[in-house]
Parts: structure tokens; C-alpha cells; sequence
């Protein structure tokens, strides 16, 4: 099913909310679109904006530019339009290879996951603890650790009907052997302890090979761009 602009815009501020709470950043609505102070990356703003018109991408890449640090990142299909839109403001295209990601909760195995090495384990930790003022309900880390060795990670932040994902990493060492998948399984059922009914992240190359196999799907399209000035620092986004 085809979602419009406004059922877009939805989930990316409940997207938004949770990514930002998971990390702990700082959050801006001064433009009229979400925005997080990305201090641990890239020292400044990042903003996000649905399919925008002509108008409206212009006044949003104007504040970009005001510093080479700052990125914006657009969900929508037109990523031509857009990136000659940016061209025409002074930004570079860094990404088009992200996608964000959905999946109906219920559809999830939240079953223990088994990890067949006894000298593997697995942690779950609930971040900040309940009384930390958070836009989620509830934030966890899960771990699978070999030693000292993070073998795989991964949070999950629980923003009302939401469930939304971040950081799902493995280590390169030990990849191709179910970890993530894991570690998927694991932070869902930490999440169905919750009323959650959808799923959220936000998928780089490698990470939607895993999710499709999980039965998420594409909600969309996501376009990363940033002053020309940043082209060779690589993209923004961790």
C-alpha cells in the first residue's frame, strides 16, 4: 500500500522521537521540522523533512548551509529533484543507499534467542533507568558478548504504539553467522512487553539484507545531504 506525505510524516516523528531519545541528543523544532544536535558526530544540527516542495526544501537547505557541519536528511522518492534542488542551494548529495524501514509488531519472533556457544552472552540492559525523563516509555541495549569482545548490539526506545531500532551492529569479524538477527529477536521481545504495534528504524545497505529476510519492508527512501563544503568528510549519519 502506497503511504501519502502525511502518514510518512507520522511515523518519521515517532522514527524521530525514539532515534533521538535512544541517543540521547538534543532535539529542535525552531524550523518547523525535527532537527538533532548531532554532537557526537558531526558537532552540529541535523535536520529531516518529508517530500518537500520547491519552497519549502529552499528555506530548510538555506539553514543548512549557514555551517559545512550540518546535514539534511529528506524521506521521499525524488531523489533527483532533490538532489538538484540541493545543488542549487549549495549542498552535495553524501547518501541515497538508506531506507526507512517498517514492520507490523505482532509479525516479530520475540522467541529467547540461542546462541549455541557457551562462551557467548547475552546481555539486556534497560537504559537511563525508569525514573530518566525520556520521549520513550522505556529504552534497552542488548549485547552479545565473547569475553570482552562486543560480538553484537543493538536498542530498541518504546514511543508509544512504536517500537523503533537503532544502532544494530556486528562486529566485521563475526558477521554472516545470525547475530544480528539475534539481537533483532531479542530487543523485540523486550518491546512486546510494551502495547507496541509497529516497527521502526532506519536501514543502511548491509542492514536491510537482514530486516527484508525479517519481513520488514520499505517505508521510503532517504536522501542525505550536506554543504559542498563536507564532501570529503564522508556521510553524516552513524
Amino acid at each position: 500500500m502506497t503511504r501519502g506525505t502525511g502518514d510518512i510524516q507520522e511515523l518519521l516523528d515517532a522514527w524521530f522521537s525514539g532515534w533521538a531519545a535512544i541517543r540521547n541528543y538534543r532535539t529542535s523544532l525552531a524550523t518547523g521540522h525535527p532537527a538533532a544536535l548531532r554532537l557526537d558526530r558531526s558537532g552540529d544540527w541535523e535536520y529531516f523533512i518529508v517530500d518537500p516542495e520547491p519552497a519549502e526544501f529552499a528555506a530548510l537547505a538555506a539553514v543548512v548551509a549557514e555551517s559545512p557541519k550540518r546535514a539534511l536528511t529528506v524521506l521521499g522518492p525524488d531523489i533527483h529533484r532533490y538532489v538538484h534542488q540541493a545543488h542549487l542551494a549549495g549542498l552535495g548529495m553524501i547518501s541515497t543507499s538508506e531506507q526507512m524501514m517498517i514492520v507490523p509488531m505482532e509479525t516479530q519472533d520475540h522467541q529467547a534467542a540461542y546462541l549455541g556457544d557457551p562462551d557467548l552472552v547475552l546481555r539486556t540492559t534497560r537504559l537511563d533507568g525508569r525514573r530518566s525523563a525520556s520521549a520513550c516509555t522505556a529504552k534497552f541495549s542488548v549485547a552479545i558478548l565473547a569475553g570482552d569482545t562486543v560480538v553484537a548490539s543493538g536498542k530498541v526506545g518504546i514511543y508509544g504504539e512504536y517500537a523503533v531500532f537503532d544502532q544494530i551492529e556486528t562486529h566485521p569479524d563475526h558477521r554472516r553467522k545470525g547475530y544480528g538477527r539475534m539481537i533483532m529477536q531479542t530487543l523485540a521481545a523486550r518491546a512486546l512487553d510494551y502495547p507496541v504495534r509497529t516497527g521502526l528504524l532506519l536501514a543502511s545497505t548491509d542492514g536491510q539484507r537482514l530486516y527484508f529476510k525479517m519481513g520488514w519492508r520499505s517505508l521510503c527512501q532517504v536522501t542525505v545531504l550536506a554543504p559542498m563544503d563536507r564532501m570529503h568528510q564522508g556521510s553524516p549519519r552513524q
